[in-house]
């Protein structure tokens, strides 16, 4: 029976761990850079944006991280 509740602690420990993982694959915003050069952070939930022309540029795990991220890029003259 302690076998039987230890494997069962653990796999809902690691259940409980997934989401975080997720956030390690898949940041949650990102900077993307638009064909003309614009930058803009797009939130990244199911819903890509709509055309072509864009491309990743940055990814962030807090929206204060991408709009610093998006600054330097505009520093840096990658973004216009």
């Amino acid at each position: 029976m302690k076998v039987l509740t230890l494997v069962l602690g653990a796999l809902l420990l690691s259940f409980a761990a997934m989401p975080a993982a997720n956030a390690l694959w898949r940041p949650e915003w990102v900077v993307v850079q638009w064909a003309y050069g614009d930058c803009k952070i797009w939130h990244n939930d199911v819903n890509a944006p709509l055309g072509g022309g864009w491309r990743s540029v940055a990814y962030a795990r807090t929206y204060p991280e991408a709009w610093a991220k998006m600054q330097a890029l505009y520093g840096m003259r990658k973004c216009v």
